[in-house]
Parts: C-alpha cells; sequence; structure tokens
C-alpha cells in the first residue's frame, strides 16, 4: 500500500517553495516531526505495514540529514557542532527504529524534535524582529 501524502505535507511541500532560509529550517522540523508521527501511528497501530513504516521513517531521516546539512560550522562554532552531534544522534535512533521497528525509539526522540522546533521558531522570530527594529531590509543568514 502507497502512503498518499497528507494535506499537512502537500502545505508544507508548497510552503517550502516560499520560505527564507531561517523559515525552511521550521519547516524542516515540521517534516521532520509530521514524518516520525506517522511512524510511530503506524510502529504502534499498523506493524504489518513494514513498507508505511520505512517510508516515514526515512522522510524523518532525510529531514534529520537536511538539519546537519544547513549548519554553518564556521559561523555557528561550537553550538553547530553540538547541534550536528544532536542531529546526528536523532538520525541513528531513527534508522535504529527503522531496523529494529520499535516505536519506543521514535517516542524517546519525537519530544526532542517538537522542542527544538519551537526553540527555533522563536529564534526565527526574535531574529526578524531584531533586523526589523535596526531598520534594515530582512537579511536571511545560514542560521545554525
Amino acid at each position: 500500500m502507497a502512503l498518499q501524502p497528507s494535506a499537512n505535507q502537500r502545505y508544507l511541500e508548497t510552503s517550502i517553495a516560499t520560505a527564507s532560509k531561517e523559515d525552511l529550517i521550521v519547516k524542516i522540523y515540521d517534516a521532520l516531526i509530521i514524518a516520525a508521527k506517522q511512524a510511530q501511528e503506524k510502529l504502534v497501530h499498523e506493524r504489518g505495514d513494514i513498507e508505511g513504516i520505512h517510508k516515514a521513517l526515512l522522510r524523518a531521516q532525510r529531514a534529520c540529514c537536511l538539519l546537519m546539512g544547513s549548519l554553518d560550522m564556521e559561523i555557528g562554532g561550537d553550538l553547530a557542532r553540538n547541534l550536528f552531534r544532536v542531529y546526528e544522534f536523532w538520525h541513528h535512533e531513527l534508522v535504529m527504529a527503522n531496523m529494529q521497528k520499535d516505536p519506543s525509539r521514535v517516542e524517546r526522540v519525537l519530544k526532542y524534535f517538537e522542542e527544538y522546533r519551537v526553540t527555533w521558531q522563536k529564534a526565527v522570530t526574535q531574529f526578524k524582529a531584531e533586523r526589523l527594529e535596526a531598520g534594515g531590509a530582512p537579511h536571511y543568514a545560514n542560521v545554525g
């Protein structure tokens, strides 16, 4: 059975095309959370849908890879290196969840996906407000 994209996924895909670099990070978190929740749901309630579980976890893994790739190690320094290690751990947990079909591994990291997403959204909002206060046009830097 092929996994049909949800309304949330279609909206997310459409909104990505017009997002700033800062907003893209938040959208990647959105994609990560959606995919992880889909995988969690299938791991708990549709254990026989091996293909659906696998595809949802692969989407979540790709989102982690995008987060890792978005980091600028030169500008971000220790913060970027530490975030990379966090994202790498999340990716590992998602890979292991996929290999073992273990919902507890997804559950373990899903709460962090949501917490980090809230933090990033707050940072983006503050960044944009500070740019506007400074009187400059929005400058979109590679955050992370």
